[in-house]
């Protein structure tokens, strides 16, 4: 699934004559995650924490949490930012590092993410 998110993101770029891995480019993160359902109520309380704080960090354009409507124990992370150093940025903040913890605590049965340079999308904006 997430291959075919990334090779469409690719054919797309290429048919708009933009090159695929532009440094300049904002970059885009697209994680799917399967959940140990025992554990999805934590990992909702995590990602709350996640989403609010990376809705506010200054090189984070969205931040978008979705749950799969069929299967939910699947979630999807959509996440946009500035830069490469924005994301470097992103891993370095405390609401990430209790992302991490929650994985490292287990629950997570599976993990893919594809790595895309954002071409054409919305940014979160906030009042």
């Amino acid at each position: 699934q997430t291959w075919m998110l990334t090779r469409l993101v690719r054919v797309a770029a290429r048919r708009m004559g933009t090159s695929v891995s532009s440094p300049a480019a904002p970059k885009a993160l697209v994680v799917r995650v399967e959940i140990e359902p025992s554990r999805i109520e934590k990992f909702l309380e995590v990602m709350k924490k996640d989403c609010e704080g990376s809705r506010g960090e200054k090189g984070c354009l969205r931040f978008d949490l979705l749950r799969d409507s069929e299967n939910p124990n699947a979630f999807y992370f959509y996440e946009v930012y500035e830069s490469a150093e924005a994301v470097a940025f992103h891993r370095e903040q405390p609401h990430f590092k209790a992302w991490v913890d929650f994985k490292a605590e287990g629950g997570v049965l599976s993990q893919s993410v594809a790595k895309c340079d954002a071409i054409d999308f919305t940014t979160t904006t906030t009042s």
